[in-house]
């Protein structure tokens, strides 16, 4: 007779899981062994009782997978460029849990935690680091508050249904914000870089500004819609969204003034880059 050989849990794994953020004390994130079809690779299943992440650690990358409803098992939907356990716990902070927590989010409140995130974490936020801030209700039960990084006014607003957050960076009216900063803010929401070159800038992308931004963020699927037109970036899973600027011939200054809107950022994920959005860990 012969038995299945027995599994160990990947250090990495449990070192993932003790980066994560617990719901709450009494449900910890946890690793425990975990064998997979599609890969001969260690693999281990992350949970914190009700989000379940697939890590599989290949040599140099490690790829996450999870369930994602309709779509039938899991399998894997990101790779990161990494076997670091802070840059695996950052991206399932970042693709997987916002795609779990709105596949399943319920129709009559699924919202209700990012709209009290708003309201009520992130105002004792600002109230204990002393940072100016205002918040609101609009008519039709969206949430909104706003608060300033440096020239640049960010508004982070909750949908009605939506377990997400959406970020806009600057603004139409006045933009406010400039490129060396929105470059900052596009490495704290953008996936991991790979080692080594990405992708050849092509003639494809117009204007100095796009050209800048698109040499340092291709890895993010930053691409042109339309000849001298916004860039768009993300794709599929985890944090998407566009940059604008007001005027396609404008020059790749420093101070040359961009707007951005983010969507689906996660409420733990927020949480992670708050510190840095907000340029309180200086």
């Amino acid at each position: 007779m012969t038995t299945a050989p027995v599994l160990s849990t990947p250090v990495a794994a449990r070192q993932v899981a003790a980066l994560l953020r617990a719901p709450s004390p009494l449900t910890p994130w946890q690793a425990t062994e975990f064998r997979t079809g599609w890969t001969d690779a260690p693999a281990a299943r992350i949970t914190d009782g009700t989000r379940t992440v697939i890590a599989a650690f290949h040599p140099g990358h490690t790829t996450l997978a999870w369930a994602r409803r309709g779509d039938g098992p899991t399998y894997p939907r990101v790779a990161v460029p990494a076997t670091d356990p802070a840059l695996i716990a950052r991206e399932i902070l970042r693709s997987a849990l916002p795609d779990i927590d709105t596949e399943h989010a319920r129709a009559d409140g699924g919202a209700r935690p990012a709209r009290e995130f708003l309201e009520d974490e992130l105002r004792d936020y600002f109230a204990d680091r002393g940072i100016p801030t205002s918040a609101w209700r609009t008519h039709n039960g969206t949430i909104v508050r706003v608060f300033r990084r440096g020239p640049a006014l960010i508004r982070l607003k909750a949908h009605m249904t939506a377990p997400t957050l959406d970020m806009r960076y600057g603004g139409p009216e006045f933009f406010g914000g400039t490129l060396a900063d929105l470059e900052q803010v596009l490495r704290l929401v953008t996936p991991v870089r790979p080692r080594g070159p990405y992708k050849v800038l092509g003639d494809e992308i117009t204007g100095q500004i796009p050209r800048r931004l698109c040499s340092q963020f291709s890895h993010a699927d930053m691409r042109q819609l339309s000849r001298y037109g916004c860039l768009v970036f993300g794709r599929n899973v985890g944090p998407e969204g566009q940059i604008e600027t007001p005027e396609y011939r404008a020059r790749a200054r420093d101070d040359a003034p961009v707007c951005a809107y983010v969507n689906r950022l996660g409420l733990d994920f927020t949480r992670s880059i708050l510190d840095a959005l907000t340029g309180t860990d200086a």
